[in-house]
């Protein structure tokens, strides 16, 4: 097996050339999935995402982007068979992002961070008490650390859901990710940690396993997690 990690990013919001050049590369059952769309930017961003996810993986497989042939789990992530290529994507918004990995399982998410959103109500009802608290602490101090600490805790937990198979709704409350959520003056005191098998962090430009198309916008949180 070969050990890599690479992630990436791209803006779902391409012009009709760059749809077309894409849409070439689609399976008819992406094809056919796409149409279902009933507005636009839906089925752009559709394309745009599969049709980015297809470059990356024939890059790293040495093959035509059109020539890959995705299987689906049970729960509908896909996989590749026959190959030891392991990957994921996640898009809010017009961005998307992708981890590929050559040798484990991996899970990556990204959440725009909407300023209207009640995460204070959310967090109480679905984060773990230690979680709850440290929101509520940085609150009472100043409520855009608190949201953005609300936000990392949702993709940290979306991203091992996603790595797992299990999905978020079964491990909301299940899975306690405050370590990552502490921080002393702006920075986060931890980097990582580790539930069970798996390597939980938090994604930005001074710990992404950068590629040069990566440059997040501050108004989006994004979260990996990888197999030991």
């Amino acid at each position: 097996m070969t050990r890599y990690l690479d992630i990436h990013q791209v803006k779902l919001d391409i012009s009709q050339i760059e749809f077309d050049r894409l849409w070439l590369f689609l399976s008819e059952d992406e094809r056919s999935r796409a149409d279902r769309f009933k507005r636009e930017y839906l089925r752009r961003n559709f394309v745009a995402a599969r049709g980015n996810l297809r470059i990356q993986l024939a890059h790293r497989l040495g093959c035509l982007a059109q020539e890959i042939q995705f299987s689906y789990g049970d729960r509908g992530k896909p996989y590749i068979q026959d190959y030891n290529i392991y990957f994921n994507l996640a898009h809010s918004q017009d961005v998307a992002i992708y981890a590929i990995c050559g040798d484990r399982d991996v899970g990556i998410d990204l959440e725009f961070i909407d300023p209207n959103c009640d995460f204070e109500n959310v967090a109480q009802r679905y984060f773990s008490p230690s979680e709850q608290r440290i929101i509520q602490g940085l609150g009472d101090r100043n409520k855009d650390l608190a949201r953005l600490a609300f936000y990392q805790a949702w993709t940290l937990k979306e991203a091992y859901g996603k790595a797992t198979g299990q999905g978020i709704a079964n491990i909301l409350n299940a899975i306690d990710v405050s370590p990552l959520l502490e921080i002393s003056g702006d920075k986060t005191i931890s980097k990582t940690i580790q539930i069970g098998g798996w390597t939980l962090q938090l994604l930005s430009d001074e710990n992404v396993y950068a590629q040069p198309s990566w440059n997040l916008n501050a108004n989006y949180m994004a979260a990996l997690c990888i197999a030991k």
